[in-house]
């Protein structure tokens, strides 16, 4: 009997390592959906930082990124400072599943900041084609992409 089990061991796992080589691959469905939220959630942010209204991001992204971007507007304002985001280029560099209903994004982004101050608009600080190098963690909720959290893990100031 023991012999048999040994056996089948080595065969369960020749039928189960393939199928497991595929659980962080993401179809090509959800690779395009995704690079669509992306896009929009930026172009929503960039909006929000502008108007100081976050609420534009609820369609895109769970509560928790919707208070992480509150928050950051609101520090700006507190201080009487505003961001003017200006996407230029966002650049999907890698997908990967970290969960059933989970994936987590790397992202290259340029974007043309300037800080103004509030009333006034007069500039503050720039930073034109800044290329930021970000990690987002996106979750499927009632059948759509939502972002969870957004990383930045390098930024480089543009020529």
């Amino acid at each position: 009997m023991r012999v048999a089990v040994a056996v089948r061991a080595p065969l369960l796992a020749a039928f189960l390592i393939p199928a497991c080589g595929g659980f962080n691959e993401v179809s090509d469905a959800d690779r395009s959906a995704i690079e669509v939220v992306l896009r929009d959630y930026a172009e929503s942010m960039a909006d929000a930082y502008a108007s100081g209204e976050p609420s534009g991001v609820a369609e895109l992204a769970t509560e928790r990124e919707q208070n992480r971007l509150a928050i950051s507007i609101a520090e700006l304002q507190a201080e009487g400072r505003a961001l003017r985001p200006k996407l230029q280029r966002l650049v999907v560099d890698s997908i990967e599943r970290a969960g059933s209903t989970s994936v987590a994004v790397n992202t290259i982004e340029v974007w043309d900041l300037r800080v103004v101050a509030l009333g006034t608009e007069q500039t503050v600080s720039e930073s034109l084609a800044q290329e930021n190098r970000l990690t987002y963690s996106l979750v499927r909720e009632q059948g759509r992409w939502r972002v969870l959290s957004r990383l930045l893990r390098t930024s480089t100031e543009g020529p």
